[in-house]
């Protein structure tokens, strides 16, 4: 199948009442017609909501994705596997393409009988009411950007007994009225009041009770876009705009309020209502007038420095950091694109399978082999982006130690140039006194460090817990690692293995090249072609490129499952002792001017003075070494 640059993210939560919180299945597919029917399958108002990414640089960078973009970028992978020329090519794309209109029926027809997740008696009508048909034609087009064509409403329509025509009607202008809505909500300067009023009260209208994901944003963007504007040139709010512009201002507020409750009264509505909503405005302006503005202030004093220059980092999501595990890792990232390269074969024989089924009569061998590799290369895709993700979490706690470590050492140097900086001592008590204000400084910034490294720590610690939830024994623990490791092929002997492929690759390509030179012929022809010269040579260069990815990829693999076993096994060590520390920052302090100064031109400066003032402390202090 045809597929694109882009790599698509899609994850869910539920928004059932009894199953709110936890964060539902995700899909990390590079081909959108995969990732759209898994949108359909799975964004169900009543059971999940989806949230959508994508990154047209192999997961470096990602910006939300709309489900309509997905569908046109759908229908373009579709299309151009269509112009491929083959009869079989054409014929796969459109079986595709009516498996997507059949589960693009099945997921509005959720939206049209819908049924609240909380209803004591959960029942669906047998066919949707008027006002579920319009209401659904809106849903369509504020998801999907367009008005349901004819295959969508060929499978949908033949789920009911009786016709209906006036539905699709109905559901086409619901569509149409969305439509016209989205398009005020993106350049409201080009409608009137009235008309932005009508648009906010028809976004106002979709309630999605439970749901939290996409088509929840999609309408309070909608309605922010329209308040934006409309609060600015609406006669009764201009003047309040002007005087109050800050969003968060209780008068600014006041006045977006009135907005929202005049779209529900109308434009002929009844008197009274229209005059205690601007009375309602007048009485919350002025009490919001009397309060004090509590705006930040513009010299709010800046936040203080990040002890480990930036961390503790906070990944986006576990999808994501499966996506920039692969661009650390080449194995993983080879790994990964042939599993879904697999899938999307297997979701094609899948739908193919489906197509030629018989619906009255069971499943054949062939639908249940399909299903069966299908779901197999699915959980296997799952169980992939879950090691993945947990690498790049652990790899980002080796970033933060490693970072740690040269944060320490910028800590000494500036605490040194800050006691260079004051009057040089000259007595023994200023001597003492500018080696504590040196520990102190030193003290106080690698605690900073220690409490960021612990923070960073307990990030990878909830990101094990939160992807292997059964790793919380020492087995659990050991299976982990093992199939971070064995499982990515990148065990004890892969080195030993992809090199031996080497070998064996370069043996061969020189014995075909030599019977290639030789020239012999058996039973009327060569006895080796070009082709078995041309194909000898290509594996040596597989073999080659696949030691090449493991020299980088174990490496970094081993890294992050050092500091994953330090942050599971071992807490975060207390600070040291300030007599050790000493000790320490001592020997430092002279192995650095040992390498950069002769001892010949040595002079006893202020920062050479306290360091004799460290050795000093630290020889009197019980138990501790000078260094």
């Amino acid at each position: 199948m045809t597929d694109t640059d882009r790599l698509y993210a899609l994850s869910s939560a539920y928004n059932h009442p009894w199953l709110s919180g936890p964060a539902g299945p995700g899909l990390l597919i590079n081909d959108p017609v995969v990732a759209m029917r898994w949108y359909l399958t799975n964004e169900r108002e009543e059971n999940l909501a989806v949230t959508g990414h994508v990154s047209d640089d192999h997961g470096a960078t990602w910006r939300p994705l709309r489900p309509r973009e997905l569908m046109a970028d759908a229908g373009q992978a579709l299309a151009a596997m269509a112009q491929e020329g083959s009869p079989q090519a054409r014929q796969s794309a459109g079986i595709l393409r009516d498996a997507l209109a059949a589960e693009a029926a099945d997921w509005l027809d959720h939206r049209l009988r819908y049924v609240q997740p909380d209803d004591p008696t959960p029942y669906r009508p047998e066919e949707p009411s008027p006002s579920s048909w319009q209401r659904g034609g809106q849903i369509w087009a504020l998801a999907l950007g367009t008005v349901p064509d004819e295959d969508v409403l060929k499978h949908l329509t033949a789920r009911f007994t009786a016709s209906q025509s006036e539905g699709a009607v109905l559901l086409r202008t619901g569509a149409a009225e969305m439509l016209d809505a989205l398009a005020l909500a993106e350049a409201p300067a080009h409608g009137g009041s009235a008309q932005l009023l009508a648009a906010l009260a028809l976004l106002g209208r979709m309630d999605f009770g439970f749901e939290t994901g996409q088509l929840h944003s999609l309408v309070e963007d909608a309605q922010r876009s329209i308040l934006d504007h409309l609060i600015t040139v609406h006669p009764a709010t201009a003047g309040v705009a002007e005087a109050h512009p800050r969003p968060g201002h209780p008068a600014n507020e006041a006045a977006r309020a009135y907005l929202r409750r005049l779209s529900l009264i109308g434009p002929a509505g009844e008197p009274r209502l229209l005059d205690d909503a601007a009375a309602a405005l007048a009485e919350a302006v002025t009490a919001a007038e009397q309060q004090p503005d509590r705006a930040p202030a513009a010299n709010a004093t800046a936040m203080e420095a990040p002890a480990i220059p930036g961390y503790p980092k906070h990944l986006e999501a576990d999808l994501q950091a499966a996506a920039q595990w692969r661009l650390i890792s080449p194995v993983a990232r080879r790994a990964a694109e042939q599993t879904m390269d697999r899938l999307v074969r297997a979701t094609s024989a899948l739908a193919e399978a489906t197509a030629a089924a018989d619906a009255d009569q069971p499943a054949s061998p062939q639908e249940d082999a399909a299903l069966l590799s299908h779901s197999s290369l699915h959980q296997e895709l799952e169980e992939l982006t879950a090691r993945h993700a947990l690498l790049m979490h652990a790899s980002v706690l080796a970033d933060a130690e490693a970072a740690a470590e040269r944060a320490q050492h910028a800590a000494v140097v500036a605490a040194a140039q800050g006691t260079e900086a004051q009057r040089r001592p000259s007595t023994a008590a200023e001597i003492v006194a500018a080696r504590d204000d040196f520990m102190a400084h030193v003290n106080a910034a690698e605690d900073r460090i220690a409490q960021a490294l612990s923070e960073q720590r307990r990030l990878t610690r909830e990101a094990l817990q939160r992807i292997f939830p059964y790793a919380v024994t020492s087995t659990g623990r050991h299976t982990v690692r093992r199939n971070l490791l064995e499982n990515s092929g990148l065990g004890l002997d892969a080195y030993h293995q992809a090199y031996r492929a080497i070998g064996e690759g370069a043996l061969k390509l020189e014995t075909v090249e030599a019977a290639y030179r030789s020239g012999a012929v058996s039973f009327g022809r060569p006895s080796v072609s070009h082709e078995d010269v041309e194909q000898a040579r290509a594996a040596l260069q597989r073999a080659e490129s696949r030691f090449a990815d493991i020299r980088i990829s174990r490496p970094n693999t081993l890294r992050a499952l050092r500091a994953l076993d330090r942050a599971v096994h071992q807490e975060p060590s207390a600070s040291d002792a300030p007599a050790a520390r000493a000790a320490r920052i001592a020997a430092q302090s002279r192995e650095r001017f040992n390498a950069t100064a002769p001892a010949a031109q040595r002079t006893h400066s202020a920062t050479e003075q306290v360091r004799q003032a460290h050795d000093s402390s630290a020889q009197r202090q019980p138990g501790v070494r000078p260094a």
